[in-house]
């Protein structure tokens, strides 16, 4: 006898979904029959409403439509999952070992920032619905043996499975689309991705970073099963190469929060080992445990209210002055609010990390962020092969006519240093055909030194340069921002 098979009870109400349903399962049932067969169904449900069973079923893991929150299959409520692939993960959601014995393991973290943060993005994966954030990302990137794959499993520890052979961690080397199938199954439960240089297709990783924010996946034509997939969480990434590494996007780097601190340091590998085994032995107790203090909290008068004005009050803290802080704070602030609560109720056997330490980690500069760079290099290489649209004083003594397309700058001499000076907009039009933003990068060459300022320019980064008879305002590099030797200089 085939075992039972579920579906929604909205399927029997449209009778060609219903047929499809229906043939799936090897029952015989045409398209002809669509309206007969749906009217049976009904009238059958009606005269049998009191005897037939009904059974609670989620879809997902997370949270569900009514306010509840299935943290696995092991909660007493089925999970029926609308993809295969989806049913390893969901079973990897799993309890063995115990909370205490967990939490000693995590206790070993006290040291190690990473992969404490690491924690409190699993752990805060459930406060994005009531908060209305949307999914982020967290990349750890360091070089190899350094414990990216541990802080990631310790992560996976508070909801699943965290072994390489279990189904809840997951391989950057696959598809896009099954990436919005291991996505769509949680609704408030990390995601983990781990070694980014798997990757068979750059622009895989590019797609899900602009794509995991919008909490659904790619519209597909045809309204296909796989159509705009939703879902909610902290996607964990990790890879010896940063995800921003991937992307030319320019507003990647708002939406990612990446660190490239070794999570255990040059001399933690023992403590890594242990932690390792630890959470392989201890898993899948602390989610549900903080999940049951989050449900109670919110059932409180103005529990919802509350726990925003925590959240609200850290953003401030960690806001800073600039547009990318700004833009970081309220992620930043939904991991120190989860360490906090985390940490107040004994789960975390350790005292919350400093304001200092979040700063430090995640709203100064990016160090993952190289887009700065790379479109640095873009401009570099453009004015190597297109040297002779350099105004010059040389050039001005041998009466030279400006090129077709008009000078691309000035190239000037004093006290034994070249300055390459560029006119904005042809930088503009040089990035913007290289899939990069001026505006995007330009502040990040002002922090680095790459370009020259004066505090009596609005903006500062637009100094004046006298060339060919005209006085302009240019991107003026300083000799680390655009080398030019003197070989360079003499043609």
């Amino acid at each position: 006898m085939p075992p039972p098979r579920a579906s929604p009870t909205e399927t029997a109400k449209r009778g060609r979904k219903l047929i499809e349903t229906l043939g799936s399962a090897g029952l015989p049932a045409v398209e002809g029959d669509a309206r007969a067969v749906e009217r049976w169904l009904a009238e059958f449900e009606a005269a049998n409403v009191g005897r037939i069973p009904s059974e609670q079923l989620a879809r997902w893991l997370g949270w569900q439509d009514d306010g509840t929150f299935v943290s696995s299959p092991e909660d007493g409520i089925k999970v029926d999952v609308p993809f295969e692939e989806q049913r390893g993960p969901a079973r990897a959601h799993a309890r063995k070992g115990g909370l205490d014995g967990w939490r000693e393991t995590i206790s070993q973290l006290a040291d190690f920032p990473v992969p404490r943060v690491a924690v409190a993005a699993a752990l805060a994966a459930p406060l994005l619905k009531p908060l209305g954030l949307n999914s982020f990302t967290l990349d750890i990137s360091s070089r190899s043996t350094k414990g990216k794959t541990t802080a990631l499993q310790c992560a996976l520890s508070v909801w699943a499975d965290p072994s390489e052979h279990a189904s809840a961690m997951s391989n950057w080397r696959t598809t896009l689309y099954a990436i919005e199938k291991r996505l769509n199954l949680v609704r408030g439960i990390v995601t983990v991705f781990d070694e980014t240089m798997a990757v068979t297709d750059d622009t895989l990783i590019d797609e899900v970073l602009y794509q995991l924010p919008m909490n659904h996946g790619k519209a597909r034509s045809g309204g296909a099963f796989g159509n705009m997939l939703p879902w909610e969480t902290i996607l964990l990434s990790s890879g010896e190469r940063p995800a921003l590494s991937f992307t030319t996007s320019q507003g990647a780097a708002a939406r990612i929060l990446g660190t490239t601190i070794a999570p255990f340091g040059d001399g933690g590998g023992a403590t890594a080992a242990a932690v390792r085994e630890g959470v392989l032995a201890h898993h899948g107790h602390a989610g549900p445990e903080f999940i049951q203090y989050i449900l109670s909290g919110l059932a409180q008068p103005n529990g919802r209210d509350r726990l925003k004005e925590h959240h609200r009050t850290l953003v401030d803290e960690f806001r800073g002055s600039g547009d990318m802080t700004q833009r970081r704070a309220p992620m930043v602030a939904v991991l120190a609010l989860a360490e906090l609560l985390a940490c107040r109720i004994g789960l975390l056997p350790y005292e919350p990390l400093g304001h200092d330490v979040w700063r430090g980690l995640f709203t100064a500069h990016n160090p993952t962020d190289k887009r700065p760079d790379m479109a640095l290099d873009v401009v570099r290489e453009y004015v190597a092969g297109h040297a002779h649209e350099l105004f010059s004083v040389t050039r001005a003594a041998m009466h030279e006519k400006p090129p077709y397309s008009g000078w691309l700058g000035v190239l000037s001499t004093k006290d034994g240093v070249t300055e390459v000076a560029l006119l904005p907009e042809r930088v503009r039009k040089i990035l913007a055909d290289a899939d990069y933003s001026l505006d995007a990068v330009v502040g990040s060459w002002v922090d680095d030194g790459y370009l020259k300022t004066l505090k009596s320019q609005r903006p500062a980064h637009l100094v004046p340069r006298r060339f060919d008879g005209v006085r302009a305002k240019c991107l003026a590099f300083t000799p680390e921002g655009m080398p030019f030797g003197d070989d360079e200089v003499a043609a």
